[in-house]
C-alpha cells in the first residue's frame, strides 16, 4: 500500500519502520492550520488531546476516536494537546483510489469498538512483513467499512481540478525547482493559459507550489524528529531561515514551536494561521 505525501509524507512520518502507511502525530502545542489540503487520505485516531475540524467537515475528534482525513479537501485543522501533555494521533495512510463506500459524511468522529477492533488489526497487520499488500489494504478497506456504518465515508470520486493535478506533480518532488512554464507543459497547456485558470480560481502558480511545500513541512514536523533545517531541505529551501519566514506566514508560529515542550509553552496560546487558501493535512 505504501504512498507517503504530507499528510499529515502524512506524511516521511514518525513511522513505524515495520509499516510504512502508519503515522505517529505529535504537537506539543495548541495551534489552528487554515485551509489544509491533505496530499493523500487517512485514517486517524486521536490519541492524546482534541482534535477540532471546520469546513466542509465540521466537528471534534475526541481522544480515542476515530476520524477520516480526505485528501485535496481544504480544512481548518486546530489541534489541542491534553492538559498538561501533547497532541498524539496514529494514522493509516490510504492509497487515493483506495475502495468502500463514498458519498456525503453525517459524522466526523466514531467510537464504535468494531471500527476501533477493525483499525487495530488494519495497523497489525501494516507491521506485519508476511502480509501481501493486497491484504493490507483488504484490511484497511474493512475500517472503511465499519466507518460507514457510522457516517464517516470519504468525498465521492470525481476528476482531478487543475489545482490538484498540479499538486499530484509537484509532490512528486517537492524539493524541485518547479517553474510554471515547465508546470504548464506537463499539463499540456500554455504557460499563460496555465495562470489565466489558475488566477479563475483565485490563486497563483507560486501560492499553490509555496502552500504545498508549507502542508509537507507541517506534517514532518509532526510526525518526525528531523531538525527543521533537514525539512526546509527535504520541501525545496536552502535557506532554513527563509523557510521559517515561510511557514510563519502561512501558519502563524515558527516550524519550532510545533515541537516545543509543554512545560515552555506558559499560558500562551498561538496565533492562527492566515486565511490564504490552498488550491490540500
Amino acid at each position: 500500500m505504501s504512498r507517503h505525501s504530507s499528510f499529515d509524507d502524512l506524511q516521511g512520518a514518525r513511522p513505524d519502520p515495520r509499516a510504512p502507511d502508519v503515522i505517529r502525530l505529535r504537537q506539543s502545542r495548541q495551534a489552528q492550520f487554515r485551509a489544509v489540503v491533505g496530499e493523500a487520505p487517512a485514517i486517524l485516531r486521536v490519541e492524546s488531546g482534541v482534535k477540532f475540524l471546520r469546513g466542509a467537515i465540521e466537528g471534534i475528534v475526541p481522544e480515542g476516536a476515530l476520524t477520516l482525513m480526505p485528501a485535496d479537501l481544504p480544512l481548518d485543522v486546530e489541534n489541542r494537546p491534553a492538559p498538561g501533555g501533547i497532541y498524539r494521533a496514529t494514522g493509516l495512510v490510504l492509497p487515493r483510489d483506495v475502495g468502500g463506500p463514498r458519498g456525503t459524511a453525517t459524522a466526523v468522529a466514531c467510537t464504535d469498538p468494531r471500527a476501533l477492533a477493525a483499525f487495530e488489526r488494519a495497523l497489525d497487520l501494516q507491521r506485519s512483513v508476511a502480509a501481501p499488500p493486497s491484504v493490507r489494504l483488504h484490511a484497511a478497506e474493512e475500517v472503511l467499512l465499519w466507518l460507514a456504518e457510522t457516517g464517516l465515508v470519504l468525498p465521492p470520486p470525481r476528476p482531478p481540478l487543475l489545482t490538484e493535478r498540479i499538486r499530484m506533480l509537484c509532490a512528486e518532488a517537492i524539493d524541485r525547482d518547479w517553474t510554471a512554464s515547465e508546470v504548464a507543459r506537463r499539463m499540456a497547456m500554455s504557460e499563460a493559459t496555465l495562470r489565466r485558470r489558475l488566477a479563475a480560481d483565485g490563486t497563483t502558480f507560486s501560492v499553490l507550489l509555496t502552500d504545498l511545500r508549507m502542508t509537507r513541512a507541517l506534517g514532518l514536523l509532526q510526525t518526525t524528529d528531523r531538525p527543521v533545517g533537514t525539512i526546509a531541505a527535504e520541501v525545496g529551501y536552502a535557506s532554513a531561515s527563509r523557510f521559517a519566514l515561510r511557514f510563519r506566514d502561512r501558519f502563524g508560529l515558527s516550524p519550532s514551536a510545533i515541537r516545543e515542550r509543554p512545560d515552555r509553552l506558559g499560558t500562551e496560546v498561538d496565533r492562527v494561521g492566515t486565511t490564504e487558501v490552498a488550491p490540500a493535512i
